[in-house]
């Protein structure tokens, strides 16, 4: 009798807790991307961002350089919002991209931005699956509190 009630218990118990493991939230990581548009801050949330910064000479004969800043951005949907700023204000927007663990386990980062400009765009739309891309290129990059240089 002992073996048939544990083995009841155990098998419930592992239903139990499955249940409540599949309705868990699986992002621990949530990054947004905050840009203000004049008087109105805009956020909106980014699946995955990857920076990348590159020194060009520009000029052969005087050695000038110029310091190219890209962020590649992947959205679960295009931000109608977010994309109107960023055509709105053709000479660039300001912004920041911020990354938090919703455990604290991994301290926050932040890349703070100036003058962000769409270098690309990529919408994809279908039947069960939407995603955009947006590829921006801006004057100044601060990660963390270091200014790249």
């Amino acid at each position: 009798m002992n073996k048939n009630l544990f083995t009841i218990l155990l098998i419930a118990f592992c239903f139990i807790s499955g249940l409540s493991y599949g309705q868990q939230d699986d992002k621990r990581i949530k990054i947004e991307i905050w840009v203000k548009d004049g008087a109105k801050n805009i956020k909106a949330p980014v699946r995955s961002a990857t920076f990348s910064f590159t020194k060009s000479v520009i000029n052969p004969e005087t050695n000038e350089v110029k310091n190219n800043y890209y962020f590649s951005l992947d959205f679960e949907k295009q931000d109608i919002v977010l994309l109107a700023a960023f055509m709105k204000n053709k000479n660039g927007i300001d912004g920041q991209i911020i990354m938090t663990d919703s455990y604290g386990k991994m301290p926050a980062r932040k890349f703070d931005f100036t003058k962000g400009r769409i270098d690309s765009l990529s919408d994809q739309i279908t039947a069960d699956y939407n995603s955009a891309y947006m590829s921006l290129v801006c004057d100044t990059l601060i990660i963390d509190g270091v200014k790249i240089d």
